[in-house]
């Protein structure tokens, strides 16, 4: 994650070292070196994946500097150039594996820059197989093909995927079509060893061994009678996850060290832990010895909480057992405020959700204001009363092992989607992580467009009775319009909904009187933006509609030229303070 990597500014100029120290404050931390600085502590040493290297500079110089320690996506850290204006962010190396790309959008959005992104896949929006890979945590058994596949999903927009039937495998991109004949396939998932094949190979880890053995095996036999097994099996060793055994065995050298070897997990359980596991097998031994029916099989059936594959084998000084681990991993549901409108007043953490998530979700009209953001995710498009369907959608995606983005309007939880995302989770009894990221939300918008007439306390109000009876509606604007508060009006009129806002104009008129001030603002922050100061009397309601929002004013609004104000009260307490003496000279 680029969330986890140390990050270099490096820079020509103090032209530049101005814009990387922008950089840096907007990322909230790297460490910033000049040219002399670089050459003096060496390329060489920055050069590994765990690194992200930010040049400020002409790409050539980056180029010839480079080049010649440039290895392979795996080990390469993640290259970005941009110019000393800051007109261009150019992912050079890094762009998918590295997350690289992710990155230059960001900085792109910060700067107000050209994104050059030259990545196939995302020109074509497609789903990037190297990351989707990388997502996985599958291992590649016949690497070399990967260049040539990823060209395929490019050229002909959909690979053929075979998964192994006994796999609970996450659901994949829509890009990818199953078929049931490995030979046709161009992806295959599997934990076996696969006669020769034409298609990339992927390897989920996935498989825990349960182990029981005595304790004279020598480090080489402890490995090589494992090893034996696997191959006899046809199970590739990369599928391994971890191994599992009784804790009294936990510290066995020979154990320990193949562990390390292969970068494999240990579990480790106590027979109290294992009595209450249903296993295939029993042992008499193992009955007197410890008091339950198996080790093997008992220990990979609990560190897996999955399916018995291959039942225990006996084997010289060494019982194994091997259980499928489920894949059906949980994904995680962003539900995301993307503000009013305009990218600029989205937030840094939404950008972020958006461009980390695997799936997108929401009202047509807010994924065509991010459609440069979420090219190359899953997009499911809605209707604006398809609230319901939008929320199960997003909901089952991630449920099914992806990282998806539930798009809000403003704020999602003002008027947005997230009460009734987290009322559809309690209501099914489901267990999911969530994060409600936060949106600028209209009324902020429109308080800044029209000055500061919510600068002291104030009420919200919606005028849509698609939900809430008009009689609820109705009641509460009444007991509104007499605490004097400014009014907020979201969703005030649409072709379908004329006659509530003329009724609602009437009893803000009988309790506030025609001459309260108005403000309107209309499409805030789109193109279309249109912002005017009225009288309740002199309001023109046509100008009024589902994308305004209206705020009436009280006693406290004052009008200051093309400003509406809420004044606090220093006037009365700091009068003379309010003054200022200066001169033009």
């Amino acid at each position: 994650m680029i969330e986890n990597r140390e990050i270099f500014l490096i820079c020509l100029s103090a032209r530049g070292s101005e814009l990387a120290e922008r950089i840096r404050a907007f990322l909230g931390r790297g460490e910033i070196l000049s040219w002399d600085e670089l050459q003096e502590r060496g390329l060489t040493s920055l050069w590994n994946e765990g690194k992200l290297l930010i040049f400020i500079m002409a790409l050539g110089i980056v180029v010839r500097k480079c080049a010649p320690l440039i290895s392979s996506k795996g080990k390469d850290p993640g290259v970005i150039v941009i110019d000393e204006l800051g007109r261009n962010v150019i992912p050079l190396l890094g762009g998918h594996y590295a997350q690289v790309n992710r990155l230059t959008q960001e900085l792109a959005l910060f700067l107000e820059a050209h994104p050059a992104i030259t990545t196939a896949s995302d020109l074509l929006g497609l789903t990037p197989l190297d990351l989707w890979i990388k997502r996985k945590n599958f291992q590649l058994k016949n690497p070399t093909l990967l260049t040539a596949t990823m060209a395929k999903l490019n050229e002909k927009g959909a690979l053929n995927l075979w998964i192994k039937e006994d796999l609970p495998c996450p659901s994949p991109p829509q890009e990818f079509l199953l078929t049931d004949n490995p030979e046709e396939a161009d992806l295959l998932i599997t934990y076996e060893k696969l006669p020769q094949v034409k298609g990339l190979q992927l390897i989920p880890k996935c498989l825990w061994l349960g182990l029981g053995f005595h304790e004279k095996l020598s480090e080489n036999d402890f490995e090589k009678i494992i090893f034996s097994a696997l191959e006899d099996l046809r199970i590739e060793p990369s599928a391994i996850k971890g191994v599992a055994t009784l804790d009294k065995k936990a510290k066995y050298p020979p154990l320990i060290n193949f562990l390390i070897k292969h970068n494999l997990k240990l579990l480790s359980f106590s027979a109290e832990e294992l009595s209450n596991i249903n296993t295939i097998s029993s042992s008499i031994y193992v009955k007197n010895h410890f008091g339950i029916n198996s080790v093997s099989e008992a220990c990979a059936l609990k560190a897996s909480r999955g399916k018995l594959i291959v039942p225990k084998r006996i084997l010289p000084d060494l019982t194994l057992a091997i259980a499928l681990e489920p894949l059906q991993s949980r994904g995680k549901l962003y539900v995301v405020g993307i503000g009013p409108g305009a990218k600029e007043l989205m937030t840094v953490k939404a950008l972020r959700a958006l461009l980390s998530v695997e799936a997108v979700v929401g009202y047509k009209s807010y994924l065509k204001q991010i459609e440069d953001l979420i090219k190359g995710k899953e997009i499911y498009s809605f209707s604006m009363t398809e609230e319901i369907k939008r929320v199960k959608k997003a909901i089952e995606l991630a449920l099914s092992g992806k990282d998806t983005a539930l798009v809000s309007g403003g704020d999602p939880g003002i008027y947005g989607m997230a009460g009734l995302t987290l009322e559809v989770i309690a209501r099914n009894n489901l267990s999911l992580e969530v994060e409600i990221i936060p949106g600028l939300s209209a009324l902020n918008l429109g308080n800044a467009l029209l000055g500061a007439p919510l600068g002291n306390d104030f009420a919200v109000i919606s005028l849509s009775d698609r939900l809430t009876p008009w009689e609820t509606i109705e009641r509460r604007l009444k007991i509104l319009v007499s605490t004097d508060l400014p009014l907020v009006i979201f969703n005030p009129r649409s072709k379908g909904r004329k006659s509530q806002f003329q009724r609602a104009m009437e009893i803000i008129k009988e309790g506030r009187g025609e001459e309260t001030l108005v403000g309107i603002v209309n499409s805030g922050s789109r193109p279309e933006e249109e912002v005017f100061i009225s009288t309740l009397r002199s309001l023109p309601e046509d100008k009024v509609g589902m994308h305004s929002l209206v705020i009436v004013g009280s006693e406290a609004i004052r009008r200051l030229g093309r400003y509406l104000i809420a004044k606090r009260g220093y006037e009365r307490k700091y009068e003379e303070d309010l003054e200022i003496s200066f001169t033009c000279q």
